[in-house]
């Protein structure tokens, strides 16, 4: 339910609108946050507070009045310069949709459609700037030093997907300024308003998995899946060994498997799925158009399919990528269960695979001829019983034969006939 820091309708400047969206975006803040007032595109009016100063600059009139911005992140000076930044607040971009001639209402209609299709997160804020829109997501706290890389490879992404707006490209950097809602726009006349999606900060895992593709990289602890080419399984064939698991053929099960987790599982890891289908699909030499296809047609049987930019995306990583996942990796990221595991071919745990080598022993055993062991057991208790009828009529009939007698006659060590006897005595 979206909802305004103000009435809708109102046209008067609003102390309450700038300060919420002040507050928002910076909370308890404990540096350097710039105001800026511009005039035919020169600054007139600047001034960079601390903390609860900042909101105390908002009652005066000049910070109310026409083309008055703010700056998105936080700086350790006055200076609003990125060498001086100490914190990154949020991702943002600034969305010029009326150069391409859509406006403000289709523009928001588009951004819904995106959020959801799973193309975007949604936006924690949405000002209306006047003719065109700006979005920003806040996130969670971000050293400037530690951050830096990773935050301008999202900005990039978050503008790449908003090209068709017709993001703007300058609309990226660090010292980046945005409207102040409740001030007003000159060329308008209007007044700025923010719409508030979503109270949360995002975190920096969260946006990072969303906006980047995830490429997997070897751990220290994981081992990789090392397999014998096609000239060593004719090698071990031709020593005797029949049941060796392939280059080839590890990945047409793996595929198979995939298949058969879409059927089976109520929930499924698309992205993970996708992923490792494309792996799986690129090292049996499938061109690109067949992964594709295959890739769309798999995510079309998906509970909830896909953004088509994922399935692309999947296959472009896919030429980065040097190694496939161990069974025990891609049983975690899959969220496979036991009893789906003993429904696949070859992506099965350890346990798994016990329980399958001992099925297959057995059977071989069945197949030269060895009894089942409850067999041989029931045949064990059937001749103890038995030998106890015999022991017990003997000592009836000839009640003076030792121990070491009854035992040759039984054929049987002496220490067994005293068992027996001691079985019978308590039977009886």
């Amino acid at each position: 339910m979206y909802h305004f820091a103000y009435n809708f309708f109102d046209k008067r400047p609003s102390v309450v609108s700038a300060m919420t969206l002040l507050r928002k975006v910076h909370g308890e803040n404990k540096r350097f946050v710039q105001l800026m007032q511009l005039k035919d595109g020169d600054v007139i009016s600047n001034k960079s507070e601390i903390g609860n100063k900042l909101y105390m600059l908002i009652p005066k009139g000049e910070w109310l009045g026409e083309d008055v911005y703010f700056s998105l992140n936080t700086f350790k000076s006055y200076h609003r310069r990125s060498e001086d930044c100490v914190r990154l607040n949020a991702l943002y971009t600034d969305l010029d949709c009326y150069k391409l001639g859509i406006d403000v209402n289709e523009a928001r209609y588009q951004i819904d459609e995106m959020i959801a299709n799973e193309e975007i997160l949604t936006p924690n804020i949405i000002i209306y700037s006047g003719r065109g829109i700006q979005l920003i997501w806040l996130m969670e706290f971000m050293v400037y030093k530690t951050y830096l890389k990773l935050w301008i490879r999202m900005q990039d992404e978050i503008f790449n997907r908003f090209s068709h707006l017709n993001a703007d490209r300058q609309a990226k950097s660090v010292t980046q300024v945005f409207r102040l809602a409740g001030s007003i726009s000159s060329r308008t006349g209007g007044i700025i308003r923010a719409e508030y999606l979503r109270d949360a900060r995002y975190s920096i895992g969260e946006m990072k998995e969303f906006l980047l593709p995830v490429l997997p990289s070897v751990r220290k602890n994981e081992k990789v899946v090392v397999l014998p080419s096609a000239e060593d399984d004719k090698k071990l064939k031709k020593k005797g060994v029949n049941h060796v698991l392939t280059e080839k053929s590890l990945n047409q099960a793996r595929l198979a498997d995939f298949e058969k987790l879409i059927e089976i599982q109520p929930v499924v890891n698309r992205k993970t799925l996708l992923f490792n289908y494309a792996i799986c699909a690129k090292a049996l030499g499938m061109e690109d158009k067949l992964i594709e296809r295959n890739l769309q047609r798999i995510n079309s049987n998906f509970y909830k399919p896909l953004p088509e930019s994922r399935v692309r995306g999947a296959i472009n990583s896919v030429g980065k990528v040097a190694y496939k996942k161990t069974n025990d990796t891609l049983i975690v990221e899959l969220n496979i269960t036991l009893e789906e595991q003993r429904q696949l071919t070859t992506i099965i745990s350890k346990q798994v695979k016990k329980e399958r080598e001992k099925k297959r022993k057995e059977a071989k055993r069945r197949q030269e001829g060895v009894r089942p062991k409850e067999e041989y057991q029931a045949d064990r208790k059937q001749n103890a019983k038995e030998r106890l009828y015999v022991l017990s009529r003997l000592m009836l009939e000839q009640p003076h034969l030792k121990n070491n007698e009854l035992a040759e006659l039984l054929s049987v060590h002496p220490r067994t006939i005293s068992r027996m006897k001691s079985q019978l005595k308590n039977e009886t």
